[in-house]
């Protein structure tokens, strides 16, 4: 069984989390901004798709003018919509990926071996003191005793990180 690690090894992490948490914000800033601009490009060459359309409706004098301009309008703001949910999505990913690649420096970090005696105390308190620890390739650790198993590997580790901030990431969309 595999046990999930919860994020409460604040002190080895704190400084992670916070440097996670800036990036985080500065990724979704630039993918923000990106969006906004992909955005306002879409909705400004829509309306003009749809001025031209009222203005051909109007010089026909049909009523099928108004129904096409109000349906262009809005496939132009589903378009729009979509474009920035790909680029909120995209800078969740990247910013999610971001804190992995970091945690995995981690390993190169003078103070690594603190943080594996951290997560190796923490997993024995969880599982049993005599439990036995290995070293993960990828970094973090594995601890298993009487059939039990928790994994601290650094990649999940950013992932809970994440996840604990996805409401603070989540508020950097708000206008």
């Amino acid at each position: 069984m595999t046990a999930r690690p919860s994020t409460d090894i604040a002190d080895p992490l704190a400084a992670l989390q916070s440097a996670l948490l800036e990036r985080a914000r500065r990724d979704a800033d630039a993918a923000v901004a990106a969006a906004d601009a992909d955005a306002a490009e879409v909705l400004a060459k829509a309306r003009a798709e749809a001025d031209a359309l009222l203005a051909d409706a109007r010089a026909r004098g049909t009523a099928d003018g108004a129904a096409a301009l109000a349906g262009e309008r809005s496939r132009a703001e589903r378009e729009a919509r979509s474009v920035l949910l790909a680029a909120q999505r995209t800078a969740h990913d990247q910013a999610r990926q971001a804190a992995r690649d970091a945690v995995t420096e981690l390993r190169h970090d003078p103070t690594y071996p603190t943080l594996l005696d951290a997560l190796a105390a923490r997993a024995r308190r969880e599982l049993d003191p005599a439990a036995a620890v290995t070293e993960l390739p990828g970094g973090g650790l594995v601890a298993e005793a009487d059939g039990r198993r928790i994994e601290y590997s650094l990649a999940d580790l950013a992932d809970d990180i994440m996840d604990g901030l996805a409401d603070e990431v989540d508020g950097l969309w708000a206008p």
